[in-house]
């Protein structure tokens, strides 16, 4: 296993998230669709990549990335390139009883604003060519399309076109989700990492997910943290006890794999340059702060706040978090109080701070009432480059 940090990982460098990746194929077995819910970071897009490398029987996987589609018509042009594409193609090769004059049968010309425009020169819409595509397929595999970064996709049509356009986007999708001449030949899988949630109920449209089955990909478990992380030294020549892992992981206490795996990286850094092979809790306190001076692996946490905001949302989730960066905490009812003094509304700062969970920068005590930082780490860099 190499330790990669900040990228998406597959093969040999991905570490089984066994739990995750039973209650995924359980809810694919079982005829859902699927919304993978988790913070940035957390490993969503390499489980992804694990479910394409490793399908099971009865399946073929499509991964595609539509994070640069900024209206429908973007999106399907991804979409169909990713099904006619030449791994697939060889795939449908493989699989198909009668593969036959396909590609011919599908040739599409180009995608336009209108719709999908065939070989034969007919023009219909986008879901109607979805579906004339799919039941062309002769295969005894069910198709598995995965979406990463579709909430982000919903959110760039709102932003360069409008709020209905994207609801009519949602819908085509829903309709599709619906479909009883799809429902036996493919299943969607969703993922982002910005809230889809939060965007459809920001515009009133919650009912246009609601079939989706909702998996959370949560932080490792501390066992798994401590496994993860004798697995990463392996790659190089640091020595931890298992006191010294506990210090780590304490350290860190949200334990997502790129936390653990920024820290092994600086440790080893700073290994080799003081000729000091034996990890102790001096040398995990200066990688944690040579790490925080990475600022290409943690400006997207302030960035995403203001491409994800308007001035006064943006103004409001900032300093909520500099309150909470500075205080530790800050109660429900403080909360509330900002949010009156920002000029929102109750619905718009109550998901403003759902956002703010979604995305792992804060999270609620089993009080309920009280926030957090998530990660402490997170909260060191947001004192040292937003806050102060």
């Amino acid at each position: 296993m190499n330790n990669s940090v900040g990228q998406a990982v597959r093969g040999k460098n991905f570490w089984k998230r066994v739990n995750e990746l039973a209650s995924i194929w359980n809810a694919i077995e079982s005829g859902s669709h699927i919304l993978l819910v988790a913070p940035r970071r957390v490993g969503k897009t390499s489980i992804m990549f694990n479910l394409q490398d490793e399908p099971k029987d009865g399946y073929i996987v499509v991964y595609i990335d539509t994070e640069s589609s900024d209206s429908e018509n973007e999106f399907w042009q991804k979409l169909f390139n990713a099904l006619l594409e030449e791994e697939f193609v060889g795939k449908l090769k493989k699989y198909s009883t009668r593969f036959g004059n396909f590609l011919e049968r599908i040739s599409i010309n180009k995608i336009t604003t209108k719709g999908v425009e065939f070989g034969d020169g007919t023009v219909v819409d986008y879901a109607t060519a979805f579906e004339n595509f799919i039941k062309e397929l002769d295969s005894d595999k069910k198709l598995i399309i995965m979406v990463d970064e579709f909430a982000q996709t919903v959110e760039n049509i709102i932003k360069y076109e409008n709020e209905k356009n994207a609801q009519s986007f949602l819908r085509t999708h829903r309709a599709l989700r619906q479909n009883e001449n799809l429902a036996n030949k493919v299943t969607f899988v969703y993922a982002g990492s910005i809230g889809l949630e939060s965007i459809v109920t920001k515009m009133h449209a919650s009912k246009l997910i609601n079939d989706l089955n909702s998996i959370k990909i949560k932080p490792l478990t501390r066992d798994d943290g401590v496994l993860f992380t004798r697995q990463l030294c392996k790659t190089t020549s640091l020595e931890m006890s298992d006191d010294v892992i506990a210090i780590l992981l304490d350290k860190i206490e949200w334990l997502i794999p790129f936390y653990i795996q920024l820290l092994i990286q600086q440790l080893d850094i700073l290994s080799r340059e003081n000729n000091q092979e034996h990890i102790d809790e001096i040398m995990i306190d200066s990688a944690i702060e040579q790490a925080l001076s990475q600022r290409q692996l943690f400006d997207h946490w302030r960035s995403k706040l203001k491409d994800g905001f308007e001035k006064k949302g943006y103004l409001f989730a900032k300093e909520i978090l500099n309150i909470i960066c500075e205080k530790d905490t800050m109660s429900s009812l403080k909360i509330r109080n900002k949010a009156t003094k920002h000029e929102l509304d109750e619905d718009y700062a109550r998901e403003i701070i759902h956002s703010l969970e979604y995305d792992g920068y804060i999270t609620k005590y089993e009080d309920g009432k009280t926030y957090r930082f998530n990660s402490p780490i997170l909260k060191l860099w947001w004192y040292k480059n937003v806050a102060n």
